[in-house]
């Protein structure tokens, strides 16, 4: 029983430190091949455009918080975008959606979805989001800022990895971190983390 959960365990921070490695491109020991990058070799349908990750619903971005409609002059294709974020997961989701993840990523950009689980099927392919966004999820649940100090708070760095775990709270752009298993345990702080997100989210709208 031990034996198993210390094996779930390795394979969830596995999920978080191939993501990093996506991200960044640098990897210490433990980062997993990445597997090959998704295409629109079928093209995207109308309305979508193709990015890194995929075929992705093109959106309009509100400069208020009325609704505003545009056209695509390629496509004459109306999109209706949806009001300013005003709970931390539709501003959790707009982040996503400007990072133009696919709609296979985009039920994972909600407080409540964004799980271990969640990251665990992507790891496995048991997910058609593709491992290569956990890094986009991951700074979107943080907002792109610096959550340091709630995650001392929350007991982050109370694992035997210690303030290494602190890397995870910390997703401002530009930081990279070369990741290792030495990071193992901070994965069981997950949830103490994503709480830090939240928070700062809710407190901020």
């Amino acid at each position: 029983m031990q034996s198993s959960l210390i094996l779930a365990s390795s394979l969830l921070l596995l999920v978080d430190l191939s993501s990093a490695c996506f991200a960044s491109g640098v990897c210490g020991g433990g980062c997993a091949p990445p597997p090959p990058a998704p295409s629109c070799s079928g093209g995207c349908g109308t309305g979508y455009g193709c990015g890194q990750y995929g075929c992705y619903r093109v959106r309009a971005r509100a400069a208020s918080s009325h609704t505003l409609k545009i056209e695509r002059p390629e496509s004459s294709v109306e999109i209706e975008d949806t009001p300013e974020p005003a709970t931390p997961d539709e501003k959790f989701h707009a982040c996503c959606a400007e990072r133009n993840l696919p709609d296979s990523c985009m039920s994972k950009c909600s407080y409540s979805t964004y799980t271990r689980d969640s990251l665990q099927n992507m790891y496995f392919r048991m997910d058609s989001c593709p491992m290569q966004a956990a890094a986009d999820i991951h700074f979107c649940a943080a907002q792109g800022r610096d959550h340091t100090a709630c995650c001392a708070r929350n007991g982050v760095a109370t694992t035997l990895a210690g303030s290494k775990c602190m890397t995870f709270c910390d997703q401002r752009p530009g930081n990279v971190t070369q990741l290792d298993l030495t990071y193992l345990a901070c994965y069981d702080r997950f949830e103490n983390m994503k709480a830090c997100f939240w928070q700062d989210v809710a407190k901020k709208l």
